[in-house]
């Protein structure tokens, strides 16, 4: 892996003693799920290891985007075998629209499919009937960045600002409660939708901050631009702790026995890859090359620290208190019983 060793030092706003370069892995890696975006995918595509021999009871994972560092507990459950070891023939798949995941599992469309922790109780009040099975991340990495050579010190500062957001709904809530938290109104700011480039657009001047920055991805290509970034993270600011990336099924199907047999080989993997990460490591960048580089393995190291290390255990008051914060700011219109958007399988 490639020295990262001289990257500029990101600037943790709000949260005293934490450090963005603390070491969970010496040298370990990690991918990018913003780079992802440059490589193009004009459908539905297979995104594991090439040339894999197909065997078993076949199911497919419909990953959030094209696989990023975000994907290594799935990517190395493949790369180890431990999804054919429990007889499964598990296909990755990176979608065309990555508004369409969740909505394809809940079609009957795929077996499972990579989301978001914040976004569960959204979509299960829309009427999906969908449930949390598994953990891939179980700790925000979404935040609020700002240029750290600029006028932003505090979120109070952001008083009269320009802030960028690229997905609307749970971010935008998110961004309320942490602006009220700093004593603003959040009439008080403009919004600016910046889908995905808010890097450029934060570059450029054309806004102040944003929010949906990832703490192994936008963060970490500003700092690779020489730029400190300012980062502040919502769950110091008001907002509950939640599951960041979290793997989906349909209720109706959560006796289905390969599901129980893909989460127990995911498990297995998440704990071969944390004891040992740097073969998973090598196989991903041969398995990807364009991923290969200094930004990308930086990610990979810190997002090794944060993976769920049990990915089916359920913490199950973190869920109630956050769907409870999704009643309190309008995101959902009312409360449902845990059961009916996350479970802890068998």
């Amino acid at each position: 892996m490639r020295d990262v060793a001289s990257r500029p030092s990101v600037a943790w706003r709000g949260r005293p003693g934490f450090d963005m370069t603390d070491d969970v892995y010496a040298k370990g890696p990690s991918l990018n799920r913003r780079q992802g975006l440059t490589l193009g995918a004009a459908g539905l595509v297979a995104a594991g290891l090439p040339g894999c021999a197909r065997s078993g009871q076949r199911l497919t994972v419909v990953l959030d985007w094209l696989i990023n560092v975000n994907h290594m507990a799935l990517f190395a459950a493949q790369t180890l075998g431990a999804f054919s070891q429990a007889g499964l023939d598990v296909t990755l798949i990176s979608p065309a629209d990555p508004d369409s995941p969740a909505r394809l599992v809940a079609a009957g469309q795929a077996d499972l499919a990579v989301s978001y922790g914040d976004q569960i109780n959204m979509l299960v009040d829309k009427g999906l009937p969908l449930a949390r099975v598994a953990s891939l991340v179980d700790r925000p990495m979404n935040a609020v960045i700002a240029l750290g050579d600029g006028p932003i010190r505090t979120l109070a500062d952001l008083k009269g600002r320009r802030i960028g957001v690229s997905v609307g709904g749970v971010e935008e809530a998110m961004l309320d409660v942490m602006l009220r938290s700093a004593g603003l109104d959040p009439a008080q700011v403009t919004i600016v939708k910046v889908n995905y480039e808010m890097v450029s657009a934060l570059l450029s001047r054309k806004i102040d901050a944003a929010i949906g920055a990832f703490r192994n991805a936008e963060v970490l290509e500003l700092a690779a631009r020489g730029v400190q970034p300012a980062v502040f993270a919502p769950e110091d600011h008001g907002v509950p702790t939640y599951d960041e990336l979290i793997l989906v099924a349909r209720r109706d199907r959560l006796g289905d026995p390969r599901l129980s047999l893909l989460l127990h080989a995911l498990t297995k993997a998440t704990a071969n890859l944390i004891a040992q990460p740097q073969p998973v490591w090598n196989a991903y960048r041969k398995a990807h090359p364009e991923q290969d580089t200094p930004t990308v393995a930086e990610g990979w190291r810190l997002t090794l620290g944060w993976i769920a290390r049990d990915p089916m255990r359920l913490d199950s008051a973190r869920y109630e208190t956050f769907q409870r914060f999704c009643l309190s700011q309008g995101i959902i219109g009312k409360l449902a019983p845990l059961n009916q958007f996350a479970v802890q399988v068998g």
